[in-house]
């Protein structure tokens, strides 16, 4: 019965995967992901889930070019840097437990955290129509766990984005007023009933559309 607390916690440690794309590898000696938000790459560990070990071998049988070739994948795991390591483990940055297997990388562009985060974004079309590059332009800035910065116009604006698949909201921003009132997107891009599907376009481009809007963002990094 002592058993049960320690698989309880376990699968509460692993309820909070945050999702990544990386590099699966498998083999004899190697079980591993790499994700490309770091240079870092990690153990699967002994919480990953089963179904979900079985699909990643799957996955990478159908797409490996060869044995020990990294394939692409999407998942959601839990890093953990601390753990004691040993054998294969301890050459690894750490372990990561994985929650679910999202997908290949080929099945569809899935977008991830680690895709918008450290990027800096400008508007540059909306519905098409380019906008005025006169005005102020407005620019969405992310930073770790989604946190978001930028200004609409020349009003600025923080807070945190919501990302749930491929749908993404703006609603927990708060705007600094002190500045001028020429924000446009204001009362539909940071509206809480508004959410957006998010897409990323060859090139750098940043796509969000809702069934009334499209807004082409060109990718801009300063950092």
């Amino acid at each position: 019965m002592a058993l049960l607390p320690a698989l309880l916690a376990g699968c509460a440690a692993l309820a909070g995967g945050e999702r990544y794309r990386g590099a699966y590898t498998f083999g004899h000696e190697v079980n591993s992901f790499c994700p490309e938000i770091n240079s870092e790459c990690y153990w699967l560990g002994p919480n990953s889930n089963q179904t979900a070990r079985e699909q990643l071998k799957k996955i990478y049988r159908d797409k490996t070019p060869g044995l020990y070739k990294p394939v692409c994948v999407v998942v959601e795991g839990v890093i953990d840097r601390e753990a004691a390591r040993d054998g294969f483990a301890a050459d690894y940055d750490g372990l990561i437990d994985i929650v679910a297997v999202i997908g290949d990388c080929d099945s569809g562009l899935l977008i991830v955290p680690g895709d918008l985060n450290h990027r800096r974004w400008v508007l540059a079309e909306r519905d098409g129509v380019p906008v005025d590059t006169a005005e102020p332009p407005t620019v969405l800035d992310f930073g770790e766990r989604l946190f978001v910065e930028g200004r609409d116009g020349c009003q600025r604006f923080s807070g945190f984005a919501d990302l749930n698949g491929n749908q993404i909201a703006f609603g927990k921003v708060e705007f600094d007023r002190s500045g001028c009132d020429t924000g446009i997107l204001e009362a539909a891009l940071f509206s809480e009933q508004t959410s957006w599907q998010v897409a990323l376009r060859d090139r750098g481009g940043l796509i969000l559309r809702n069934a009334d809007t499209s807004l082409d963002f060109r990718r801009d990094d300063w950092r």
